[in-house]
This record gives C-alpha cells, structure tokens and sequence, in this order.
C-alpha cells in the first residue's frame, strides 16, 4: 500500500489550530487532515456523553426503580467512567495523528523529530512556532515553505548548538548500550 503524500501545511493543521497567520497547539488532534475521524465529532461525543447518560439514568423508568439517592451515586460513578472514556479516546487518537503526522513530516524534514516540535520542553525547535507563523504571513507555498522552514530549522540547530551536541551524545549513548 502506496502512502498519500501529505502537505506540510496538512501536517502542521492536524496538530495546530491556525487563526490570523498564527498557530496554537490543539488539546486534541485532528485526524480529518489524514481522512480519519474530525476532533469536532470527538469534542461533541464528548459533550453529549454526559446528557446521554443523565437522559438514560433519570428518565422516569429507571429513576422509579433506583430512587434519587441511587440514581445520583449512579450518576457520578458514570461520570467518573465517562471521563476516563474521555482520556482513552484523546490519548489514542492522539497517538495515531501523531504516528501518521511523524511518517509524513520525516518525507520533508529527515532527521528533525516532529515531536520536538511539539514538545513545551526546551528543545532546539521551540521557536518553531515564530518561524512558521512568519511562513504563514508571507503566504508561501509548498516549496518554498519547506525550503523556508529547512533554513529556519538549520538557523534553530545553529541557535541551540550546544543543545543539539548533547542530544547527538544522549542518543550516542543509548545506542552504545
């Protein structure tokens, strides 16, 4: 099976929200950018779950054989269990946006890890962000936004050199064991 080839923009949308030529990063992945399932139709399953099951536990069937007592207990332990639902379906979605999202960007950007990108840590990428966002406001295409985001990738490296070398001797090292 032959991979789609996918835009850096395409890329960049599924894990960032873009407004105004800026970017923010999003709480739950878009995996519509990759033909998978929206975050739209997540966020709204997640909004109706707790009415649903509030319809479900005090509608006047189940409520007359619970009782108001049990029927709140019931309630709040179904909450509980919808939130960790809630945890599960953004982890893996997550996780799959992000694998595809690393597959395509290592076609544009070998050897610069997506998820440095995307990391709040310090990374040699964090003004990523600044860089695109300038990317965006020229209004570049394809090409000449990668070549655009390769020389802001290599001025990033050059910023944070000694980041990088101790990053190269880290995994240096891990592959030594």
């Amino acid at each position: 099976m032959q991979e789609k080839p996918y835009t850096i923009q395409t890329i960049i949308k599924s894990v960032f929200k873009e407004n105004n030529h800026t970017i923010k990063k999003r709480l739950i992945y878009d995996n519509a950018q990759f033909g998978g399932l929206s975050n739209k139709w997540i966020k709204l399953a997640f909004f109706i779950l707790p009415f649903a099951m509030y319809a479900a536990i005090f509608n006047p069937v189940s409520f007359k054989e619970l009782g108001i007592a049990q029927a709140i207990v019931f309630y709040i332990i179904l909450l509980v269990f919808a939130m960790q639902i809630v945890v599960a379906v953004s982890y893996f979605n997550n996780k799959k946006v992000l694998k595809t999202a690393t597959e395509a960007w290592e076609n544009y950007f070998p050897g610069i890890d997506f998820k440095m990108i995307l990391s709040s840590g310090v990374t040699p990428y964090t003004d990523f962000k600044k860089y695109y966002e300038a990317a965006l406001g020229e209004g570049l295409a394809e090409d000449a936004l990668k070549d655009t985001m390769t020389k802001a990738f290599q001025k990033m490296e050059s910023e944070n050199t000694h980041l990088v070398e101790a990053m190269k001797k880290d995994k240096e090292k891990r592959a030594g064991r």
